[in-house]
This record gives structure tokens, C-alpha cells and sequence, in this order.
């Protein structure tokens, strides 16, 4: 095995530690459903608030999976709904903004544990590193990070789920779907990938 080869394998073992280090520390996924429509508003709504048209841009849902959530979560006091005439917006309320804050002041001590045993020094070059490694990917290799979003749907060979199916249910032509519990990834510019969450409960409940 070359150094390279023993670098990645170690950065492989890093992350996924990582990632299940914050799965038991970190706060509920709110990668799907309520938390999810939340997310949305609190990072790409304008002065609070956001039209149906771009959060089904922005998450990846149908229409009627946006208002069945939204309405969802009106009832339980976490955003307005503003369906007056031709336009259906949605807006925090406060105590949709307190459990967001809440959520990410979780999630932030959960991060600062994991990265405990490294100075600020060294979590600003781990930053610093990680991103070298991605643009080479990306610039040098041409790799589209996009890919890491599909999956293969497990209804059969060459048979794709709405950009990766990982529960009993599918968005495929034939296939149930009861509530949208599709994950998603935010870049910079706000694209996203979809995929269906894990877990008994719909991602709306």
C-alpha cells in the first residue's frame, strides 16, 4: 500500500468515526420533512419567508408534498403559511427559529467534540487540506461531486429510485410514496441531491 494509499484509508476511517460520532451526539437528522422545510427557509428565505415554487426547487418535493409538510408544521407552531391569493409562501415563526437554534447550538458542540483533540491551528489546516483534496478532484480529476447523491434503486438492476431509494418505498413509476423523506445536500449556490431517508417514521410526522 503506497502513502497516498494509506492517507485516504486513514481520512476514510476519520470521517466515517466522525460521522458516527455525530450521529450519537448531534441532534435528530433534520434532513427530511419538518426539520428539513426549516433548514430551507432559515438559509434561503428572504426576509424569513419563501414561495412554494422554490422550496420544491430547493428540496426536491411535488407541490403536494410541500403544503402536506408546511401544513404539518403550522400545526405544530413552526412556520405561517401565507396562502392568500395566487402565491403559498411559508415563513418561520418564532418557535420554528428557537428549534433551529437549538438544533445547530447541538450540533456545533457535538463538532467541537469530535474535533477536541486538535488545536485551532490544526482544525484550520484540516479545513485547509480537506480543501486542496477536493479541488483536485474537482479541478484536476474533473470528479463530479453531484454522483455522490445517486444510488442505485434496490428494485432491480438498472432500475433508479428518485435519486436514491433506500427505503421500503420509491418515487419510481408504480410505487407508493406516502410523505417526502428526501435527504439533501446543500452547496454554495443551494443544489441539492435527494434520496429517501432511513427509519420507520415518514419524515413529516
Amino acid at each position: 500500500m503506497t502513502e497516498s494509499s494509506k492517507a485516504l484509508k486513514s481520512l476514510k476511517t476519520a470521517a466515517n468515526y466522525a460521522k458516527l460520532a455525530m450521529h450519537d451526539l448531534g441532534p435528530r437528522s433534520y434532513k427530511k420533512g419538518q426539520g428539513a422545510l426549516l433548514k430551507v427557509i432559515e438559509k434561503f428565505g428572504e426576509d424569513g419567508s419563501i414561495d412554494k415554487k422554490r422550496l420544491e426547487r430547493l428540496l426536491g418535493w411535488r407541490g403536494d408534498e410541500v403544503r402536506r409538510v408546511a401544513e404539518k408544521a403550522e400545526e405544530n407552531g413552526y412556520v405561517a403559511i401565507d396562502d392568500g391569493g395566487f402565491e403559498f409562501a411559508v415563513s418561520l415563526t418564532a418557535k420554528g427559529a428557537e428549534v433551529l437554534r437549538k438544533r445547530f447550538a447541538v450540533e456545533n458542540h457535538a463538532a467541537d467534540a469530535v474535533l477536541a483533540g486538535l488545536t485551532p491551528d490544526e482544525v484550520d489546516q484540516l479545513v485547509a487540506l480537506a480543501d486542496k483534496i477536493s479541488a483536485t478532484c474537482k479541478d484536476d480529476l474533473g470528479i463530479d461531486y453531484a454522483r455522490i447523491e445517486k444510488r442505485s434503486c434496490r428494485h432491480g438492476r438498472g432500475h433508479k429510485a428518485d435519486a436514491g431509494h433506500r427505503g421500503r418505498r420509491c418515487a419510481c413509476k408504480g410505487h407508493g410514496h406516502d410523505a417526502p423523506q428526501y435527504v439533501f445536500v446543500f452547496g454554495d449556490d443551494g443544489r441539492h441531491g435527494r434520496g429517501h431517508g432511513k427509519g420507520k417514521k415518514h419524515g413529516c410526522c
